[in-house]
């Protein structure tokens, strides 16, 4: 069974055509939607929502997953630190978030997804809600399943889940929900090995792919894939031997020359994954 490659088109910019034909020029026939037109595609109303499926419908391409940011959040009496939620609120109130729930299944419908992404919270130290335990994780498996949308849970070191051993609790305990695999994060939080892909793969349905090397103030500075620190040559041959087909999504995080990042990383995973990826 062989997998495939998908491309954000955000990667390049906020106008979702010069990703679209990036992909379509690195043979790429998925993408994955986050952002597009300055804001979150939560927040996008419906016809530019229409407007982006029809742009990839014209190109002959397909929507992988909906990239979006339920669950990054926090009460708003909490204290966040610097977090990246792509044009989202951080601060969320308790009564509002069914309603985003709704909104992201509406999202998926109209771009045509059945893979929606969700995290576990914002880790906020003593402030930090449990998601296991979530009665809007119930509520959003029932309706994620009605809608025929798969709810995938990102290990995002930012948030309260991160570490295979609280991922696994969770992915046994909620059946309906999966795992969005994110391995650059996996390594960053000192897990980028194979004996913890391993237990992950079986739950693993959607691959985020993105590489860096450590500055000397201690920072990140990204890099094509293959390129920086993350362990892919071993991860990858154990994911594939678990779990293959999967989808992997390119998500540089690159600022100079994305495009050839993205070029960079395409032609890295074809050689790496096994048997190559469409």
């Amino acid at each position: 069974m062989q997998g495939f490659i998908a491309l954000n088109p955000d990667e390049l910019g906020q106008d979702p055509a010069v990703g679209m034909d990036l992909a379509l020029a690195l043979g790429v026939g998925h993408l994955e939607i986050r952002t597009a037109y300055g804001s979150n595609a939560l927040v996008l109303d419906d016809t530019q929502l229409r407007k982006i499926r029809g742009m990839a419908d014209d190109r002959g391409l397909r929507v992988a997953a909906l990239a979006s940011p339920l669950w990054k959040w926090c009460r708003p009496e909490a204290v966040v630190g610097k977090v990246d939620s792509f044009g989202f609120p951080t601060q969320v109130p308790t009564t509002e978030r069914e309603g985003w729930v709704d909104r992201a299944l509406t999202v998926a419908t109209i771009l045509g997804t059945d893979r929606v992404r969700v995290f576990s919270h914002l880790d906020v130290g003593e402030q930090t809600e449990t998601f296991l335990d979530d009665p809007l994780l119930s509520y959003a498996l029932k309706a994620a399943e009605r809608a025929g949308v798969r709810l995938l849970l990102e290990n995002e070191p930012v948030c309260a889940i991160a570490e295979p051993v609280p991922l696994l609790n969770v992915l046994r305990e909620h059946t309906g929900l999966g795992l969005w695999l994110d391995l650059g994060n996996l390594y960053e939080v000192g897990h980028g090995t194979t004996e913890a892909v391993e237990a992950l793969a079986p739950h693993t349905e959607y691959v985020h792919v993105k590489d860096y090397v450590p500055r000397a103030d201690g920072m990140k500075q990204f890099v094509a894939a293959g390129c920086g620190r993350v362990p892919y040559g071993e991860m990858l041959s154990v994911l594939h031997r678990v779990r293959p087909g999967l989808p992997y999504a390119l998500e540089t995080h690159v600022r100079e020359r994305p495009g050839e990042a993205l070029t960079r990383g395409a032609a890295f995973l074809r050689s790496t994954v096994p048997g190559g990826l469409a």
